[in-house]
């Protein structure tokens, strides 16, 4: 089997069609003597910033000179950017000889891409004796396929509305899912996040007996400055007496100072919990060497091009307040492909805000939203804009568009920038 072939038959499986539950994949793990249950998981859920969060939290503890796998989704450019050993990708090559000599089992149980996906993600980590897996979670938490992990801790990175034909329509409701991955007595510690969802989450702790760690009680952080490239800020977490001055973070934006934040929180309450020692000077070192791509990541400075993977009100409202905070700039060129599952009504209403023109295309996902139902939302706010049939034409136009002291900015999925960095040639 062919590479290309091997990720076509993947891709097939797709669980639009399939009953959302465990148990084909719990099969599967049972078959192969689960590897998941070898692993020590650092298990992360929410809205937005997991991902940051995760490949933050796996940074640190590379730097202590761990060994760490992480398992996020989805990929940018290629398939393989899901699974890493210290910020390594792994091998296509390894990835597809695994899938295919387990392959009968995969078709006997039926798995779905992402339970395939979180199989080779388990087995890839099992096979090398990692001393955390940082697993993302997909979707929600309960049944997701990553919450069978053997979790050392718990992450619920915020919670907002998303997915909400899955979730539910109130935060309560989206945050009972996200609490699927609690796990009796096992610590879940919390981010930033409304205090209805926080209730809710703590009342689920309770109830299996789970020590939690909250952001907003134990981080204060202070003397924050924001540039193109990096943050700077204060720390203080008392708890853990940590109380760092101008920690940098090689990730833009303010929500990345509090991702990069709640991972120096996350790492400290599990070093305390198996009595590892936290060296500051390495926490430094980790959060100014972060791998992630993809999230205000800038790709071009003639014209100056910015990438941002937000996808929902929120991630978009992030990125509104960080494109007038840190970025100068005469005019604002947006190029927008949004997923039709995604509420792109308010996305579209935060962005016109700041933006002067609009570049609207049409990803190559199967759940792209029409550029005429895009379109008809920029309408409302009376701002220019034109259609083009793709991502490349659209970027083309945008270029066109602008001057040397404008900006261009391409958002609404990760889909839509994960199309813009493989035609830049970007390595992620």
């Amino acid at each position: 089997m062919k590479y290309k072939e091997f990720l076509d038959e993947i891709f097939a499986k797709s669980a639009s069609r399939k009953k959302l539950e465990l148990c084909r994949i719990e099969q599967f793990l049972h078959a192969v003597k689960n590897p998941e249950k070898k692993l020590k998981g650092i298990h992360i859920a929410g809205t937005n910033g997991k991902g940051s969060t995760a490949a933050a939290i796996e940074s640190i503890f590379v730097a202590h000179n761990l060994k760490i796998g992480l398992n996020t989704s989805p990929h940018l450019v290629n398939y393989h950017e899901r699974f890493r050993i210290n910020k390594d990708e792994i091998r296509h090559t390894k990835i597809k000889n695994l899938y295919e000599k387990y392959r009968d089992l995969h078709t006997k149980f039926d798995t779905t891409y992402f339970e395939i996906s979180t199989c080779i993600a388990f087995q890839l980590f099992a096979q090398n004796r990692v001393d955390y897996a940082i697993m993302e979670v997909g979707l929600g938490g309960r049944l997701d396929a990553t919450v069978l992990v053997n979790s050392a801790i718990s992450v619920i990175t915020n919670i907002s509305y998303d997915h909400t034909k899955t979730l539910g329509n109130t935060l309560s409701k989206i945050a009972i899912e996200k609490c699927g991955i609690l796990k009796p007595n096992i610590p879940i510690v919390l981010g930033k996040m409304h205090h209805l969802a926080k209730k809710t989450i703590l009342n689920e702790a309770s109830k299996k007996s789970c020590p939690s760690i909250d952001f907003q009680e134990n981080v204060k952080i202070s003397n924050v400055k924001l540039y193109e490239d990096f943050g700077i800020y204060d720390i203080e977490i008392p708890k853990f007496n940590i109380h760092f001055k101008n920690v940098k973070c090689n990730l833009t934006g303010r929500h990345q100072i509090d991702n990069s934040a709640l991972a120096i929180l996350v790492v400290a309450s599990l070093f305390q919990n198996e009595n590892r020692k936290l060296d500051e000077e390495k926490i430094r070192i980790g959060l100014n060497s972060i791998i992630w791509k993809g999230r205000l990541q800038k790709i071009s400075e003639n014209p100056k091009i910015i990438i941002d993977g937000a996808h929902n009100p929120a991630g978009i409202k992030s990125l509104v307040f960080n494109l007038k905070s840190i970025y100068k700039y005469r005019k604002l060129v947006a190029v927008i492909g949004i997923l039709r599952d995604k509420d792109f009504s308010v996305m579209i209403k935060e962005l016109s805000q700041i933006v002067d023109f609009f570049v609207i295309c049409k990803s190559k996902s199967s759940r792209a939203t029409e550029t005429k139902e895009l379109s008809n939302e920029v309408k409302k706010y009376k701002i220019d804009y034109i259609l083009e049939n793709d991502i490349k034409s659209a970027l083309a136009k945008a270029k066109e568009l602008v001057e040397d002291d404008d900006l261009i900015c391409v958002t609404g999925s990760l889909y839509t920038i994960g199309e813009v960095l493989k035609l830049a040639g970007v390595s992620c």
